[in-house]
């Protein structure tokens, strides 16, 4: 022991006589710890207090236990200080792995008490909630009997109503039946209603599923297409893509023309200056049109040779047409003839073996056959013979327009006969035109007159119709009222019966109208006294004031619950203490590795 050299604390003086050498500052700043964790300068002070013998155990002993002479200790400008004697080692830091662990350890008792409080907050929170919950359960069922309750002071104030403008209980009875029906007719139309939305939702998946079933389909026929022809689907499908959107925006300009066109022409129709002006246009337009076509007809007209050839052709074309249609007309007027002939005798023979009624409905019958049968080919007949009736006229027309317009250039003038010829030609085609005019005007008159005719039996039969199903029901009721009043003696039992018993029922009746009038007297007298103490009463008032002040409060616990469901929004700490839960993690794994390296 006394071989040894003496150590830097050997030499050093006491803790009496000397400032705080570095040796003891470790120690001073130590004592702060207190967590529990001591640190490394307590370590040092029991490794060199359990070392009798050397003079840093005894001046560590005397530090400690005798009393500090403040004279001794320099003084500075800033107080009191401990002189720097040296430079402390990086051994004998304080910051060292049990500082922060003592660090983390108390911010971790930290979180743990911040997550206590939050904890309990929620809890309280939630009872607050379950309350609420609870009150407005309680609300709810408190505003239907409040609801309730109104529609029966409603039932008993139209009462009231009633008996004081001395209804009779007859009136009121079918005013409640009258409520009953509509109230039932009402409720027939809700449940049809409701079945046609069932059908129409069931038609609606039916056809859903049926469209889904035909994109199977067609998904299936085009997984087994070769190749070629799945490729030109689907060029197809494409196009019918592009094809579909560019409808659609034609459909848009479309639109928007039409919106363009109708603002236009609300702009042309409120100036005079513009309408004018569009006359003009269109006149213009037409005037072109007329001459683009004598201009075309001027290239393509031939010689006049051909062009008198060409006329005779048509000419006889339109005659052996409208020869037909002569005959035609002519068949169909003998079968108009026939038909009313045999009408005629069928309506003699009804007549004769049965009554009006009948006669009336078999005529409208055969009537009915016939004109089907005609009018199924006079309309495409008519409109057959007017078109060519109108293509003849306008070709006529034409054709003498431009034979007067050619004349002039003609080397070769038509000689007398055949200038008579011509007229000739032109007379028979007059005369034609004129038939075929009065055909059509007679066939106009005879579609009119059946149509009329047609009108009337159709109103004919509607009013047989009618009429026998109005005689069907007489029938079923004249057989029931049969069957009913074939037993008189029992009607008449049973009528004194009724009446007896209507009888009684009425004296009864008018004995409560009295004492129900009576009481309602009563009542009424006894409410105007309670209505009148209520309002002389204190408690009443009170009671009104409480009633408006606890509206006043459901509307503030409203506003408060709105209020508490917003901090319940801005108060959510979940990602706070799942970020704090990851940073804590995080760290426990940082002090673990080096513990698990060594």
């Amino acid at each position: 022991m006394d071989g040894r050299p003496p150590t830097s604390a050997g030499n050093r003086p006491g803790s009496s006589l000397r400032p705080m050498s570095s040796a003891r500052q470790p120690t001073s700043l130590a004592l702060p710890s207190r967590s529990g964790i001591p640190g490394t300068a307590s370590r040092l002070i029991t490794a060199s207090s359990n070392r009798p013998g050397t003079r840093s155990g005894f001046a560590q002993g005397v530090g400690v236990l005798s009393h500090i002479n403040v004279v001794d200790r320099p003084m500075s400008q800033q107080g009191l200080v401990t002189p720097k004697t040296g430079v402390r080692t990086p051994r004998r830091q304080v910051q060292d792995k049990s500082y922060f662990m003592g660090l983390l350890r108390s911010k971790v008792n930290e979180l743990t008490t911040e997550i206590s409080r939050i904890a309990k907050e929620i809890d309280l929170l939630s009872k607050e909630q379950s309350t609420y919950l609870t009150y407005e359960k309680r609300a709810e069922v408190q505003a239907l009997e409040l609801k309730n309750l109104q529609g029966q002071l409603a039932d008993y104030n139209l009462l009231v109503d009633k008996l004081n403008t001395d209804v009779e209980m007859s009136d009121v009875q079918q005013e409640y039946r009258e409520l009953k029906v509509q109230n039932e007719n009402e409720a027939v139309s809700i449940d049809s209603l409701f079945e046609q939305r069932q059908e129409r939702e069931a038609q609606l998946s039916q056809l859903e599923a049926e469209i889904s079933q035909e994109r199977y389909v067609a998904e299936n026929l085009t997984s087994t297409m070769s190749p070629e022809l799945r490729q030109q689907y689907n060029e197809l499908k494409k196009t019918d893509n592009n094809l579909q959107r560019s409808l659609e925006k034609f459909q848009q300009d479309l639109d928007l023309l039409v919106t363009q066109k109708m603002s236009l022409e609300e702009e042309l129709s409120m100036s005079q200056i513009k309408q004018e002006a569009s006359n003009l246009y269109n006149k213009l337009r037409e005037v072109e049109e007329k001459r683009d076509a004598l201009v075309l007809e001027e290239k393509t007209k031939g010689t006049p040779a051909q062009e008198r050839e060409s006329l005779v052709l048509q000419v006889k074309e339109h005659n052996t047409e409208i020869t037909s249609i002569e005959r035609q007309a002519a068949e169909i007027r003998e079968q108009i003839s026939r038909t009313k002939t045999e009408l005629e005798q069928i309506d003699l023979e009804i007549e004769d073996h049965q009554g009006e009624r009948a006669s009336k409905y078999r005529e409208l019958k055969k009537r009915e056959e016939t004109m089907d049968s005609f009018l199924a080919t006079f309309d495409e007949n008519q409109v057959s013979a007017t078109e060519k009736k109108k293509q003849l006229e306008s070709t006529v027309v034409s054709l003498l327009e431009k034979l007067s317009r050619n004349i002039g250039y003609f080397h070769h003038i038509p000689t007398p006969q055949e200038l008579a010829l011509l007229k000739d030609d032109l007379q028979f085609k007059e005369g034609e035109m004129e038939k075929s005019r009065m055909t059509v005007m007679t066939l106009n008159n005879e579609q009119k007159k059946l149509a009329l005719d047609l009108s009337k039996i159709e109103q004919l039969e509607t009013k047989i119709q009618q009429e026998l199903e109005t005689l069907q029901q007489k029938i079923t009721t004249m057989e029931k009222e049969i069957i009913v009043y074939s037993d008189l003696e029992s009607l008449k039992t049973a009528a004194e019966e009724k009446r007896n018993k209507l009888i009684e029922e009425e004296k009864i009746l008018r004995k409560q109208k009295d004492c129900t009038k009576q009481i309602v007297g009563e009542q009424n007298v006894m409410y105007e006294t309670q209505k009148n103490k209520l309002n002389d009463n204190e408690t009443y008032t009170q009671l009104c004031n409480l009633e408006r002040r606890w509206q006043h409060l459901e509307q503030n616990n409203f506003a408060m619950q709105e209020f508490v469901a917003s901090k319940k929004a801005q108060t959510d700490y979940s990602k706070s203490k799942s970020y704090a839960k990851e940073t804590l993690n995080l760290l426990n794994e940082m002090l673990q590795e080096p513990l698990l390296q060594r």
